[in-house]
């Protein structure tokens, strides 16, 4: 009885998963990445064709400039730029660095679609200089363009950067939907008094 019990065991090989593990295994390994594969040559494809690259010299092109107290739309949204002001920090959590001020940006933007819009401050505009550099947004607005703009509604708020004081003259850029490149893109020229 030893001697049975012993050959069934040497005979036997271990498995680490069943027949049907195994097949599936087999099956959904090179599957998954012919699908990975396809969908960056799908991607690549696209973004290379000359249609998709004429649509995105189109939107570039599309790009105006507005200047202070313009109203303008794109999309559902309608913006207006109200005014700006400076401040060397004062009242704030911290103070401009040297050579250095605040920059706040006032403006209003009406939603008149149908949807409820989400508004983002810091990714939705970028602020450059006229050598193109961008300039970072600060967080220490205290009346920030932030939330859910209600169809049909309206929102007023602020935009924060900290600029060199010499440089007078800036871009904004607003970007209605950061994640889309069929978005179409505004800039509004800013003028420091």
């Amino acid at each position: 009885m030893w001697k049975l019990a012993a050959s069934r065991k040497t005979g036997r090989q271990r498995r680490y998963c069943s027949q049907i593990q195994y097949s599936l295994l087999v099956l959904l390994v090179p599957m998954i990445i012919f699908l990975l594969g396809a969908g960056a040559l799908t991607t690549q494809a696209h973004t290379n064709s000359p249609q998709f690259q004429k649509q995105q010299t189109a939107l570039i092109s599309q790009q105006e400039a507005y200047a202070l107290g313009e109203t303008f739309k794109i999309g559902n949204l309608q913006y207006r730029i109200n005014g700006i002001r400076t401040s060397d920090g004062n009242g704030y959590d911290k103070s401009a660095r040297e050579d250095n001020t605040y920059l706040f940006i006032n403006l209003t933007i009406e939603n008149q679609g149908s949807n409820d819009i989400e508004v983002r401050s810091m990714i939705g505009f970028k602020l450059t200089d006229l050598n193109s550099k961008s300039i970072k947004a600060i967080s220490a607005v205290k009346d920030a363009i932030d939330g859910t703009i209600k169809a049909g509604g309206r929102m007023t708020g602020e935009l924060g950067y900290e600029v060199l004081n010499k440089t007078q003259t800036f871009d904004l850029t607003v970007i209605p939907d950061p994640l889309s490149s069929k978005t179409a893109i505004a800039k509004v020229r800013i003028l420091m008094q």
